[in-house]
């Protein structure tokens, strides 16, 4: 129908306008805490575009359903301002017709966030990961300069005589206090700075060298012909992975878990608001005024912010074992989507929220 085309146009452009600002919102907000290490010296574009893209899956998962809620209460607030509901109806269509396409497009919103949630973001964070350290490796080599003492990490500095191609260097001094109990000097006839992406951790392969330790009260001196030291201000130290690094099936198996429990519930109660919000948007939007669009911007902002200061309530409950990890992940989908279904039904047989008493007087 051509009438359908049109408020789905209109829905298309209005989420796509939309979902660009809160991705880079959402986006600028991750950015900032990784910016010291991504950006400077030996950082191409390319890297920062990867960056981009990886973090996408999970800033979806949060922007994808605020996006759709704004987006219909933008459309059809508009339209309500604008009386073509009022005239849509009176030409013979109902509620359900007119708010079809919005409902359509939370169904389309369902299944693409239902899709990164069980697939596209436990990859996507283990490639974010891997791109940041050999960015931060990347970055590393081209701090150092030759004939140049260079701050490489927390407590270390390194010397190079000579640098040669791909990050090689001959005549190595190293000094470090760093988090070990005593300092220690490290002299090299060559090595080369090397990042290992999977452990996450970041080397500099040194050979033919000498290592001295040093304390208050003695000193030891070794010899080597290979010896690796880890740049640990760089990355992390192998550790476990986080629950929203896990796929959906590694989560249920290890259920046991509450933490587990949370991110499951999660990775299908998130998506599900998409459909709520795709019922609650048309019925809510055409019902409380013509407020136009920046009041359907303002009321639909309200409703997320109610939404998610329950889910974290609900989740915190869960951490705190005062609440089972089913009923904290589904109960705001519980009430918004009871909400949803009365002011829909509401708007179905066009009954008004209020009904106002007449006072007869005679």
């Amino acid at each position: 129908m051509l009438i359908h085309r049109s408020i789905f146009k209109e829905l298309l452009v209005n989420f796509l306008i939309v979902i660009s600002f809160l991705s880079f919102v959402l986006f600028m907000e991750k950015f900032v805490r990784i910016t010291k290490l991504i950006l400077g010296k030996g950082v191409e574009l390319m890297d920062f575009i990867k960056v981009f893209l990886f973090l996408q899956p999970s800033i979806l998962l949060l922007s994808l359903p605020m996006a759709i809620l704004i987006t219909v209460f933008l459309t059809y607030g508009r339209m309500s301002s604008d009386n073509e509901v009022i005239i849509l109806k009176g030409s013979g269509m109902s509620f359900w017709s007119v708010s079809k396409p919005a409902v359509m497009f939370s169904i389309a919103g369902f299944l693409m966030l239902l899709s990164i949630s069980f697939y596209l973001l436990p990859k996507s964070i283990h490639s974010f990961k891997k791109t940041l350290y050999e960015t931060i490796a990347k970055k590393a080599s081209m701090i150092i300069e030759e004939e140049t003492f260079s701050k490489v990490s927390r407590g270390t500095v390194l010397f190079v005589k000579e640098m040669l191609p791909d990050d090689r260097f001959k005549g190595i001094f190293v000094y470090s206090e760093g988090d070990i109990e005593e300092p220690l000097v490290i002299v090299a006839e060559e090595g080369a700075i090397s990042s290992d992406a999977e452990e996450g951790i970041i080397n500099l392969s040194m050979r033919n060298g000498v290592i001295h330790t040093f304390g208050e009260n003695n000193s030891s001196e070794a010899s080597f012909s290979e010896y690796d030291f880890v740049l640990t201000s760089f990355a992390e130290k192998p550790r476990e992975l986080k629950p929203n690094e896990r796929g959906i099936i590694e989560l249920w198996k290890g259920r046991s878990s509450i933490l587990w429990m949370v991110e499951f519930n999660r990775r299908l109660t998130i998506p599900f608001a998409c459909l709520i919000f795709g019922f609650l948007g048309p019925s809510l939007s055409t019902r409380i005024g013509k407020t136009g669009r920046l009041g359907g911007f303002s009321f639909s902002l309200s409703i997320l912010i109610a939404y998610y200061v329950v889910m974290i309530l609900c989740e915190g409950l869960v951490k705190a074992q005062r609440l089972p990890p089913f009923w904290g992940g589904w109960i705001p989908n519980i009430m918004f989507g009871t909400v949803a279904i009365v002011f829909f039904y509401i708007a179905y047989r066009d009954k008004p929220i209020f009904k106002k008493k007449l006072k007869v007087t005679g």
